[in-house]
């Protein structure tokens, strides 16, 4: 039981504990979710090392992330700054070369690397475990049984009028579940409710009335989890992306005759819009004055945002600022911005954006190309072999994801970094011999 069970487990605690913690947006519990990502691999590889057996990792993303690596510690040995996150002072160091990779502030960029370290080996380890098929439908299993109780958790609360964050002392009116951001929490719920929809399919085979159940309430709850919340791209894209998923997965649906009845299909249906009614209506307030908000703010300040980011990219086309610092030269491009600035921001709100200001032209491709590679690979996949559902729910989670980055920054939150590489690792996987010979 020990060699490959433990690892999974390890996962998927992980999974449990980073969708729980807020999120793992701060420090001290995204090193816990590093640390949990790190041992799950180092224990697959440990078992499979000692029984001698061979490690399926494909060459690509490997070298893209040694080579990504190579930069960010090439960025840490040229700081151009020293930072103090206290006063929010900004120094300047002698030395400095700017025609090599540098970084704004060393230590900020080591942390930086310290989380994306631990999601690479993570992240390999699970390229090679998902190829078994029992590893990979328990760690979807366990996203979407994740998925299914934080909604419930949000739902309730959101019903409850609790106005503070769970596990804190911090008011907040725009949480939900254990999420801060509430554009986090539709990114969280729109990773899992593709795992989950995958699950209802499997239960339509055969006689499962039990699990069929389970997993159509289950599923019904994620998905109706997204109008509760009040993230405005979640009531965007809630129905747009069921519909592509129902696309994608639709050569692993059963076969007529194993089919549900088309009656308990509406029933289904009927159940789907009364809850989107029953649970948004009592919203729908609270969400129409958000969207008012945030037109009136010109899209929550998005444009200016883009805006100062291309203006540092301009000054940084190559090498960029430094992992993880966007949030130290961002003020330093918005003086001529004067009162049109709506605050001061962490994140562009725009993951590609973000990603081309820290790492500069080259390192953003090799990230676009690492993850643009392992989706390609996965749509060739799912063309050659549509009935595979876990690459087509993970195809549905991560294009909802992608376009969810261009308004957003689900990438700069640990957990929501975690899922995705789950589902990635399912697209890069190398087919195990068996698959080969059903495709």
């Amino acid at each position: 039981m020990f060699p490959r069970q433990i690892a999974v487990y390890c996962f998927a605690l992980v999974l449990g504990y980073s969708a729980f913690a807020h999120g793992c947006v701060t420090d001290p519990a995204w090193y816990i979710l590093d640390g949990g990502l790190v041992l799950g691999a180092l224990l697959h590889f440990r078992r499979r090392l000692s029984a001698g057996e061979k490690l399926h990792l494909p060459w690509f993303p490997l070298v893209a992330m040694l080579l990504l690596l190579g930069l960010g510690v090439a960025q840490t040995l040229n700081p151009s700054h020293d930072y103090d996150p206290v006063t929010r002072d900004i120094r300047l160091l002698e030395g400095f070369r700017p025609r090599l990779p540098g970084t704004m502030d060393r230590w900020t960029t080591i942390v930086a690397l310290i989380h994306w370290g631990a999601l690479g080996i993570g992240f390999a380890g699970l390229i090679d475990l998902t190829r078994d098929r029992a590893a990979r439908w328990f760690l979807l299993g366990a996203i979407s049984v994740f998925g299914i109780s934080l909604s419930v958790f949000g739902i309730a609360l959101k019903f409850l009028g609790v106005g503070v964050i769970p596990f804190t002392n911090s008011p907040c009116n725009t949480f939900f579940g254990t999420y801060v951001y509430h554009a986090h929490a539709a990114a969280f719920l729109n990773l899992c409710w593709p795992a989950s929809l995958v699950f209802v399919i499997r239960s339509m085979y055969g006689c499962q009335p039990l699990a069929r159940a389970v997993w159509i309430n289950g599923f019904l709850l994620t998905f109706v989890a997204l109008f509760v919340n009040i993230s405005k791209f979640g009531h965007l894209m809630a129905l747009p992306g069921l519909i592509f998923a129902l696309i994608v997965l639709r050569k692993g649906m059963p076969p007529r005759e194993a089919r549900v009845p088309p009656l308990v299909l509406v029933v289904i249906g009927l159940l789907l819009l009364g809850g989107v009614v029953t649970f948004a209506f009592p919203l729908a307030a609270v969400s129409a004055r958000r969207w008012d908000e945030v037109l009136q703010m010109g899209m929550g300040g998005r444009p200016i945002l883009y805006e100062v980011a291309l203006s540092i990219i301009r000054v940084y086309p190559w090498w960029g600022t430094g992992a993880g610092t966007f949030h130290i030269v961002f003020p330093f491009f918005t003086g001529h911005l004067g009162n049109r600035m709506p605050g001061l921001f962490s994140h562009a709100h725009q993951d590609y954006l973000q990603t081309t200001v820290e790492w500069g032209l080259p390192g953003s491709l090799l990230w676009f190309a690492m993850v643009g590679g392992g989706f390609l690979k996965g749509c060739r996949d799912q063309w050659r072999r549509p009935e595979e559902l876990s690459s087509g729910a993970a195809l549905v989670a991560l294009t909802i994801l992608g376009v969810h980055a261009l308004i957003d920054f689900p990438m700069q939150c640990g957990s929501l970094r975690a899922y995705a590489a789950v589902y990635l690792a399912m697209l890069w996987r190398s087919r195990s011999s068996e698959e080969a010979r059903q495709a």
